[in-house]
């Protein structure tokens, strides 16, 4: 086989035109996929919510109370903003003095 019948093979590459309208739509998706989690982190969560995104169990949660975790009411619901909730644990990170044992 010769080089010509190889690249007739091959499909063409994109015009510069074609290259920047694909990277166009694919920066409007990204930007539309982080403009939804943006909006999704102002949302606040119920408590129940919260323990499920995190991971946390009851005690913990009193922990994070305890260390200035506003909430608020709202309904029948306890309601939390997650830019709290991420406040409170970076506090907890840089205030952390390794395990204590128990006395």
């Amino acid at each position: 086989m010769n080089e010509s019948s190889q690249s007739s093979r091959l499909p063409p590459l994109l015009s510069d035109e074609m290259a920047q309208l694909y990277i166009r739509e694919q920066t409007n998706i990204i930007r539309e996929e982080v403009r939804k989690e943006l909006e999704a982190e102002k949302v606040p969560l119920n408590q129940k919510e919260l323990m499920e995104k995190f991971g946390f169990d009851a005690k913990y949660l009193k922990k994070l109370l305890a260390n200035g975790l506003k909430r608020r009411k709202q309904g029948r619901d306890w309601k939390y903003d997650l830019a709290d909730v991420y406040e409170v644990l970076d506090y907890l990170k840089e205030n952390f003095r390794g395990y204590q044992p128990r006395r």
